[in-house]
């Protein structure tokens, strides 16, 4: 049998551990050209009464929020005696 090819696919749940207000309605995972996010989406009205989902994505591979993916720069030692 083969592998089934989830590319530019995914799929999206009833996000069941919100505990706040601005936490996703929805939330899942989705492949976008051989790339893979998460998928949030939020249930939200229009002005006009029409009723839609305001989605987001977030790379996999990306660095948890707060924390950076670059390496800090190691600092030169210091030294008093240093000539220049």
């Amino acid at each position: 049998m083969s592998q089934y090819d989830n590319t530019n696919s995914g799929t999206f749940f009833v996000n069941d551990r919100k505990e706040k207000p601005n936490h996703p309605d929805y939330s899942g995972k989705i492949n976008v050209e051989g790339k893979e996010y998460y998928l949030k989406g939020w249930k939200k009205t229009a002005k006009s009464g029409t009723n839609f989902l305001s989605l987001a994505l977030n790379p996999v591979d990306a660095a948890p929020s707060g924390s950076s993916s670059e390496p800090k720069a190691a600092s030169a030692p210091t030294n008093d005696n240093t000539p220049f």
